[in-house]
């Protein structure tokens, strides 16, 4: 009981630690959503390829697991800034001709 005294005033006066914002883990969470998708459908892409019916659901899955993981190994190994530049210059490719001049 007198721990608990001990760390409400501890509490009620803010903690000196920092906090993540939801706007730093945006990146992330978008990144991830996307390679998800993505891997998906490389995923069902390749099981067009497979001509057993058996065997679909195996190339689906590995095929989804390695994409995923490439990109999960990508975001995790590579620094920040060149992680920016990066995607920073795939979205100005992937924007419309008309639309970079502005």
């Amino acid at each position: 009981m007198g721990d608990r005294a001990k760390q409400v005033p501890a509490r009620a006066g803010g903690s000196r630690t920092p906090r993540l914002s939801l706007s730093a883990a945006a990146p992330l969470a978008l990144f991830s959503l996307m390679t998800g998708v993505v891997a998906v459908g490389l995923g069902a892409l390749a099981t067009l390829l497979v001509p057993g019916a058996e065997a679909k659901g195996l190339v689906w899955l590995v095929v989804t697991v390695l994409v995923a993981a490439s990109a999960g190994l990508w975001w995790g190994l590579t620094p920040g800034a060149e992680r920016l530049r990066v995607l920073d210059r795939a979205l100005t490719a992937a924007r419309p001709k008309d639309a970079r001049g502005r």
